[in-house]
């Protein structure tokens, strides 16, 4: 984790060391770890999902987000503590309480949607009739019924995604883990996304999900893990997560300011936490009004350029982290990695 300085500090829940497993919970990891060739994994990893919550797992491309599901999907074992879902081992009764979402979307171009419905429904035994009622129920309930027929080639990557939730349903899963569901959406897709997913939880469904929009995850998460470098940061409500922030954001570029100038910016009435990594400055304070004519006036020469905007968890995420999520290095990795041409659908 990069090295960074605040002159005010945001109270952090830790999560708790859990050393039993509890039967009732849906899944369960304690100080669980992993690491894959090449060093990069997670480690001394906590986190318990309740029935009906609603858990994001918030960092960049490379945190360990997608490591922490498979290690509750069950892809992977950890090499390190341990895993349970609703108080067992992973196996096939495990399994079976399930519904995985993977990021890269998997279904066969040659099959229809109402095709890869019924196999799927299939391989969990589902009886005829209740997989048929089943399939029409959530294909409507995703707005995507009137698509059964075609085959999966067609599906624009919104509708796409929309089928991989359907299938994750489909045999009605007490668990929920999905991978950057809405990643490149378009806003209806990700609204129909959440809106079945919300459905879902308020039947006692536990959800896991991977992002890194700290948009989305304020708006629909119940607890959001922050995760950074393989390991977990902070594990509180998003109300909670921004507290202690002020109502304002302000993104500065002023390169290394000095510990006075720091100082004397935290003194001023109204001024919340301060952060300061790589050229940037980031704060948060009462009233912009108020504050942005005193940085100019005292700190004018220094500033080249600022932005405002209402605090939010993207802001929490800065002071607990200590630089921006979309510039956290494993995010940029991930940026210039992206292939060309991949387009919003």
């Amino acid at each position: 984790m990069a090295a960074y300085r605040t002159t005010d500090t945001l109270k952090l829940v830790p999560s708790p060391v859990h050393s039993s497993i509890d039967s009732e919970l849906p899944a369960q990891l304690s100080a669980a770890g992993f690491e894959w060739p090449g060093g990069r994994g997670v480690s001394d990893i906590d986190l318990q999902v309740r029935r009906g919550e609603t858990v994001t797992l918030l960092g960049p491309n490379g945190a360990g987000k997608s490591t922490i599901l498979k290690m509750l999907s069950g892809e992977i074992a950890p090499q390190r503590g341990g895993v349970a879902i609703f108080g067992s081992p992973h196996g096939a009764a495990a399994r079976r309480q399930i519904g995985l979402v993977l990021q890269e979307p998997s279904t066969d171009d040659l099959m229809t949607v109402q095709e890869t419905l019924l196999l799927h429904g299939r391989l969990f035994g589902l009886p005829r009739v209740e997989l048929s009622r089943r399939c029409d129920d959530i294909l409507s309930a995703l707005d995507i019924a009137d698509r059964a027929g075609d085959r999966c080639e067609t599906l624009s990557g919104g509708l796409r995604r929309r089928l991989d939730i359907a299938r994750a349903l489909l045999h009605d899963p007490e668990l929920l883990l999905l991978d950057e569901p809405t990643l490149a959406l378009d806003p209806e897709s990700s609204a129909a996304i959440w809106y079945s997913l919300q459905r879902r939880a308020a039947a006692g469904v536990a959800i896991v999900v991977c992002s890194n929009d700290t948009a989305e995850a304020e708006a629909n998460a119940d607890r959001v893990v922050i995760i950074s470098d393989g390991r977990v940061l902070a594990d509180d409500t998003p109300q909670h997560l921004t507290s202690a922030l002020k109502h304002d954001a302000l993104e500065l570029d002023w390169p290394s300011p000095s510990d006075h100038e720091l100082s004397t910016l935290a003194s001023w009435d109204g001024v919340g936490a301060i952060a300061s990594h790589d050229g940037a400055l980031h704060l948060t304070v009462d009233s912009s009004a108020e504050i942005v004519p005193l940085l100019f006036q005292h700190f004018g020469s220094r500033i080249s350029g600022i932005r405002i905007r209402e605090s939010s968890l993207r802001d929490a995420w800065f002071q607990i982290v200590g630089l921006p999520l979309d510039e956290h290095p494993t995010q940029q990795a991930a940026a210039r990695e992206r292939p060309e041409g991949v387009q919003q659908q």
